[in-house]
Formats: structure tokens, C-alpha cells, sequence
């Protein structure tokens, strides 16, 4: 081999040494919920009453992804028919040993999807390279977050929900009709002031 074509070799080999690393090394760990365990959620002056709704797709998680890299921690939530319609929002908590994050991808009809994040209960955190893709077609909707934003953890836990709220017309057309659904990706019935947790999921 000559010393201009060991050149050529190295230039080509030496960033695939240097990405091969990265690409490979991602502890991913499958979840799996529950068909058909979605709820309607019934609003009283004093009480939230949830109650078993198996006809609703668009909010019926079935199954969590997690691929947790040294870069970036990917969440894929898919659900047994993401139909499209009314507001659509995806909640994904990360747990770390040091905090809790949310991310919160919410969906309208004919817009484009919104993610946000959120460090501790309530303060909003800036994250540049925070990534939502909702595919009404692949039944998914996947975020993507720097794990420099969320302190480089060591190993995360997540929990997933999903709501929706459509506003139809009352059969004689002189009101609205609110309804409201909701999921929890890690429990088979809905708390109202907590989210199911999946397994550690150590960095990669």
C-alpha cells in the first residue's frame, strides 16, 4: 500500500472510529402498557372522576422506547391509533439522581407540534437542540434532549402520559361538547397527582 492511499484509508477510517462509539453505545429499554386502559376524564366542582374508555385510540400509549446515549436521551411513545384531532398533549417526566425534568409536546390540528422543557415542578429551562416529531402515521410521537440539559445523568427513569380534549358540536348544533381522555404509559388507571415510572436506564 502506498503511503498516499494509507492516507486515503486513515481519513476515511479514523472518523468512523471516532462516530462508532457514540452510535453504539445507548442502553435501550421497551416498556410495554396496557391496550385499551385509557380514560375519560369527567371535571366536577369538587371531584375528577376518570372512567374506563377503551374506544379511545389517540391516547392509548402501548409502548415506551428509551435509548439513553451520552449525547442525547431519545423517548419514543407510540399509541394504538394516534389519530390527529383536538388538542393532543404528550407528557414525558425524566427522573436523574440529582432532579426531574418534563417535557411537554403539545398538538393542534393543521400546527405544528411544541415541546417544551421544564426542570424541577415549574421552571422553565432552556435547552438548545430539544427535538418532538409527532407521526400521526407511525402511531408516535418521539422527543430528543440533550443530556447536557438534563445534568449528564448517570441513568434516568421515565414516566409518559398522554391527554386530549376535542370540542364537538351538540347534535342540534346550539352548544359545544367537551371531551377529555388521558393515558398513563406505566399504570393501568390514571393518579392525579402523579405519573407511573419505567426501570434505571443507564447511560450508554
Amino acid at each position: 500500500m502506498t503511503s498516499r492511499a494509507g492516507a486515503r484509508l486513515s481519513a476515511v477510517l479514523v472518523p468512523l472510529m471516532l462516530l462508532s462509539p457514540v452510535a453504539a453505545h445507548a442502553e435501550t429499554v421497551v416498556t410495554e402498557d396496557r391496550e385499551g386502559d385509557a380514560e375519560a376524564i369527567a371535571v366536577h366542582a369538587e371531584s375528577v372522576d376518570f372512567v374506563p374508555a377503551p374506544a379511545e385510540t389517540s391516547t392509548d400509549i402501548t409502548r415506551t422506547v428509551v435509548s439513553h446515549g451520552g449525547r442525547r436521551l431519545d423517548v419514543t411513545v407510540h399509541f394504538r391509533d394516534l389519530v390527529l384531532t383536538g388538542e393532543a398533549t404528550t407528557y414525558v417526566r425524566v427522573t436523574t439522581p440529582a432532579d426531574r425534568y418534563g417535557v411537554t409536546v403539545e398538538k393542534s390540528p393543521g400546527r405544528r407540534a411544541r415541546v417544551s422543557l421544564e426542570a424541577g415542578r415549574v421552571e422553565p429551562a432552556e435547552c438548545r437542540g430539544l427535538r418532538a416529531r409527532v407521526d400521526g402515521g407511525q402511531d408516535t410521537v418521539a422527543v430528543s434532549v440533550p443530556t447536557a440539559c438534563i445534568g449528564t445523568p448517570t441513568w434516568v427513569r421515565i414516566g409518559v402520559g398522554a391527554t386530549r380534549v376535542d370540542v364537538s358540536p351538540t347534535e342540534d348544533g346550539t352548544g359545544t361538547v367537551i371531551s377529555s381522555f388521558a393515558d398513563d404509559g406505566h399504570r393501568g388507571a390514571i393518579r392525579v397527582n402523579s405519573i407511573g415510572k419505567g426501570p434505571k436506564v443507564r447511560r450508554g
